[in-house]
Formats: C-alpha cells, sequence, structure tokens
C-alpha cells in the first residue's frame, strides 16, 4: 500500500471518528435540551393545577381539565387517574408506559391520547391527590422528535460526504507528502552519485518539510566544506612536507657520509630535529582535524579560565624576558567558568603567547587578556608588533597558510588554524584585529550556565 494512499484512509477514518463523537455530542445535547423543556412546562402546569384543585377541589379541577383540552392544544395531555392508574377524566385514554406503582415524579411516559391512532410519546408530571386519585400532566413531544430525527438524519448525510472529503483531502495531503519527499530523494541520489551541489529546493513555506530541507542543505553546506578542506590539507601536506622530507633526507645521507664519529652524532642530531619538526607538523595536523571533527567534546569539563591564563602567564615570564618582552595579565575581576577541553584552550592560548614573543617581543608588552562580556569569553592576547594587515588576516588563519611569500621563516602555517579550530569546537570564532598597533588575537567563546547542554555547530537544535 502507498504511503498516499495510507494517508488518504488516515485522513478518511480521522473524519468519520470526529464526525461520530460529534453526532453524538449533539444527539445527547438535543434529547435533553428538548426533555429539559418539556419537563419545566409540565412541572409549571402541574403545579397550576394543584393550586386549582386545592381552591376548588376535584369539581373544579375536571373544570379546568375540560378548559384546557377545549382548547385544543396538540401537545396537552391531561387527565385524572384511579389509584390502579387508568384515567378516569381528561384527554389521555391510558397511560402505556409505565405500569403502576405510581409515584410523584417527572418522567417518560407513553400515552394514548384521545383521538390519535398511535401512543405518543410524552413527558408527564404525576401529582397524588386526596382519595388515592392522581393527576397526570403531560406533554407529548414529536415535534422535538421530528427535529431530532431531522438533525441525526442531516448529521448523518454530512458524516458520509465528510468521510469522502476526508478520503480526498488525505489523498491530496498525501501527494504533497510525497512530492516534498521525492525531492529530498533525488538531492540525497545526486549528492550519493557525487553531485554535491546538489541541494533541496527552499520555497520558503513554514512547515517541517521546509526546516528539514534547511537543515539538510546546511549539513551538506558543512560537508562540502570539511571536504574542499580535507582536498586543501591533502594537498598542502603534500606541498609543505616535501621541504623537511628532503632535509630529513640530507641529514641522513650526510650522517652516512660522516667520516669521523663525532661528525656522524651531529648529522644524526639534525636528522631527529628534523623528524621532530615533521612529528610536530602531523600532530598538528591531526588535532586540527579531531577539533573540526568535534571528537574531543567528550573531554569538556568546568574550569576558570583566568586561572589558565594565569599559569600560561607564568610559564612564559622567563622566554619572554629572554626576548626582551614582559607578559602581563590582563583580566577582569570576576570571570564566570567555562564548559571545555582546558589542554586544548590551554594548547591555543600559547600558540597565541608564543606567536608573540616570536613577532613582537622588541621590548614590548605582551598582555595575556581574559574578559567577559555579554555572555562571551574573550581569551587571547594582545602584543605592540608589526601586526598583521586586514587583508592577510583570512590567509594567516588557513591551514598551511604563510604570510611569508618566500616561505624562508620557520613554521607550517598551522599555529592559528589550530586555534581557529578549537575555537570552532567551543562554538567561538578566532578574531584578529589591529591593536594600534600590534595585533589583537582572541578566541570569543560563548559562555554556558551550569545544567546547558552543548551542542556542536550546526546541530539541529530543539523544536
Amino acid at each position: 500500500m502507498s504511503t498516499t494512499l495510507r494517508i488518504a484512509l488516515l485522513a478518511g477514518l480521522l473524519a468519520l471518528a470526529s464526525n461520530l463523537a460529534i453526532i453524538g455530542f449533539i444527539h445527547l445535547q438535543t434529547r435533553d435540551e428538548i426533555v429539559g423543556t418539556l419537563r419545566r412546562q409540565v412541572a409549571e402546569e402541574s403545579a397550576s393545577m394543584a393550586d386549582v384543585y386545592e381552591a376548588h377541589g376535584l369539581a373544579g379541577l375536571k373544570q379546568e381539565i375540560s378548559n384546557s383540552v377545549e382548547v385544543g392544544d396538540p401537545q396537552l395531555a391531561v387527565a385524572v387517574l384511579d389509584r390502579s392508574g387508568r384515567p378516569v377524566f381528561g384527554n389521555v385514554d391510558a397511560m402505556l408506559q409505565p405500569k403502576a406503582p405510581l409515584s410523584a415524579s417527572v418522567r417518560t411516559a407513553l400515552l394514548k391520547i384521545s383521538d390519535e391512532q398511535t401512543p405518543l410519546e410524552a413527558t408527564v408530571s404525576l401529582r397524588r391527590l386526596s382519595a388515592g386519585a392522581w393527576l397526570l400532566n403531560g406533554r407529548t413531544v414529536p415535534e422535538g422528535v421530528s427535529l431530532r430525527d431531522t438533525l441525526e438524519r442531516s448529521l448523518w448525510v454530512a458524516l458520509v460526504v465528510s468521510v469522502v472529503l476526508g478520503l480526498l483531502c488525505g489523498l491530496l495531503l498525501g501527494q504533497y507528502v510525497d512530492r516534498r519527499v521525492r525531492e529530498i530523494a533525488r538531492v540525497a541520489d545526486r549528492i550519493s552519485g557525487g553531485d554535491m551541489s546538489r541541494r533541496v529546493p527552499e520555497t520558503g513555506a513554514k512547515d517541517s518539510f521546509e526546516e528539514l530541507g534547511r537543515q539538510i542543505n546546511h549539513m551538506l553546506d558543512r560537508i562540502s566544506t570539511l571536504m574542499s578542506e580535507l582536498r586543501m590539507l591533502t594537498d598542502s601536506l603534500a606541498h609543505d612536507l616535501r621541504s623537511p622530507v628532503g632535509r630529513l633526507r640530507a641529514a641522513a645521507d650526510a650522517a652516512l657520509s660522516a667520516k669521523t664519529g663525532e661528525e656522524r652524532d651531529q648529522m644524526l642530531g639534525a636528522v631527529i630535529r628534523q623528524s621532530d619538526s615533521l612529528m610536530r607538523i602531523l600532530s598538528t595536523a591531526l588535532e586540527i582535524a579531531r577539533s573540526e571533527a568535534f571528537t574531543s567534546q567528550n573531554q569538556f569539563s568546568w574550569f576558570d579560565p583566568a586561572q589558565l591564563a594565569e599559569e600560561l602567564v607564568e610559564m612564559y615570564e622567563p622566554l619572554a624576558e629572554e626576548g626582551g618582552a614582559v607578559v602581563t595579565l590582563d583580566r577582569a575581576k570576576m570571570i564566570l567558568p567555562i564548559f571545555g577541553h582546558r589542554q586544548l584552550l590551554a594548547q591555543a592560548l600559547s600558540n597565541l603567547i608564543e606567536n608573540a614573543i616570536k613577532y613582537a617581543s622588541s621590548g614590548e608588552a605582551i598582555a595575556v587578556v581574559v574578559r567577559d562580556e555579554d555572555s562571551t569569553l574573550s581569551l587571547g592576547v594582545a602584543d605592540r608588533g608589526p601586526g598583521i594587515p586586514e587583508e592577510l588576516r583570512s590567509e594567516a588563519r588557513r591551514r598551511f597558510g604563510r604570510l611569508d611569500p618566500s616561505r624562508t621563516a620557520e613554521g607550517a602555517g598551522l599555529g592559528l588554524s589550530l586555534v581557529q579550530a578549537i575555537a570552532h569546537l567551543h562554538q567561538g570564532e578566532l578574531v584578529l584585529a589591529d591593536n594600534a598597533p600590534g595585533l589583537i588575537a582572541l578566541l570569543q567563546l560563548p559562555i554556558r550556565g551550569r545544567g546547558e547542554n552543548v551542542e556542536p555547530p550546526g546541530a539541529i537544535p530543539p523544536r
């Protein structure tokens, strides 16, 4: 059975169930309303007849009954009954149901009315008179029953019509759902075939399918970006590792051709240093990949970022002094704890401090910044060095991006890329700005309260 037919049948069944519930409710309400009205009317008429009986006795009551019957009210049923329930005066020939025993009450009864061929349903009031006689006041309900029956017949017709319309609406709804699902399936089929440019069409409608399409497109954009970065990483690794591998091979050849043991030891030391450099590059590239894949989020914990900055300042003070600079801590008085990867954030902040010492330590102060404002933690370094021109800041954040066109400077161009990947891991950004003069490099990270769920960037938000 197709999805369209299933949705149509489900819509028809829902229409049937809802209309049955409506018909039942209207049936009960209509009947209760008719019976309630008749009960009030017969109670008032019975009370009026009782007053006549109290004032003028049985003779006066019979005269009042005769006067009422002569008016010709077709719904009127009034009689005096003997102790066994047989009518002795009035326009009622017999009370078919209920039978004796009689009791003072207002009830539904089946009466044989004079000049009527068939018994009629009526609401009656029974009131006990003296000497074992009973006064019956009643109102037949032909109009009410007719109205109710007409209403019920109309509702049954409406029920059939609504079921048919429900099936038609279900078919239309099923076709709509089927069309939207097929659109998504076609995109998925093209994507699996290698065409990463395909996206789910967005109509601007505010429904679940539109939201699903946007999330799928967002996911595909993210996958395309990761694939592009992976290709770039592969190309960059192949290009940038060529030189250190060449130097490593040259050092090994030199060690093999060394004539003395001392010269061989020096050459082997160079081999070890080149190997360490290669290992650092590969380790950094691997750490960037892990951060971009959010595989380190299971190691998140709460910690004080100001304490982390103080520890790093103390650790880098001797190295900065060797370069003629002073490392200071610029922090706010109260810093909220942050939920993150302490070791990676320490690595990111260390990269920024080392860059400042390397490029901007000519007798100037280097400030490690820790501030929180508007639910954002700013963690980074401000220096007074040459800075980075605005047009080159994107290149500085790119993997294997080198600001030195000749690529003669040391380093593989992965330091700021790792900092940016760690910022993304914490749903933040690496911001490079002008310190006039110098550079401000800040990780701007969102601050969340304890117990708040932390979702990776790009995760589908809860509805």
